[in-house]
């Protein structure tokens, strides 16, 4: 369960579809669970997503906004990884332009050795930004 500082924040996550098989399933769950804290984008690679994607989410009110991507040389792209980092760079340094911190946007690399859930994460990500707060874009939404 996710404690108090957390409650109203919310976070996006693009994420690889190969990292969790029963990726619908979990994905439902913590969208009914949480409602509207969380939002999720899965993507055939990470590598797919696009600074545009990332600030739209940005914009549209997301107080953190995560890619997840498939672990090192297990991409069955093979390079999704490498363009997933280098495009979370490029955005970060777009958002500094704009006021934002850098730290909005970030990369997690899923690790080899252990299988993750995309709801296990989610509520893992949702708990650990209580110190983030809140987007000054949230009062900017536009539809």
């Amino acid at each position: 369960m996710l404690d108090q500082k957390s409650a109203g924040l919310s976070i996006t996550i693009f994420f690889c579809q190969q990292l969790d098989p029963n990726q619908d399933v979990n994905r439902r769950a913590v969208e009914g669970e949480l409602g509207d804290q969380v939002r999720f984008f899965p993507m055939p690679c990470g590598g797919r997503v696009d600074s545009l994607h990332l600030m739209r989410a940005l914009e549209s009110g997301a107080d953190k906004v995560y890619l997840v991507t498939c672990p090192e040389g297990a991409c069955r792209y093979r390079e999704g990884n490498t363009r997933a980092q280098k495009r979370i760079a490029y955005t970060q340094s777009l958002i500094e332009e704009i006021g934002l911190e850098r730290e909005r946007l970030e990369s997690i690399v899923a690790s080899a050795d252990t299988s993750v859930t995309i709801d296990e994460l989610a509520r893992e990500l949702l708990a650990r930004e209580a110190s983030i707060g809140h987007s000054p874009m949230k009062g900017n939404k536009q539809v």
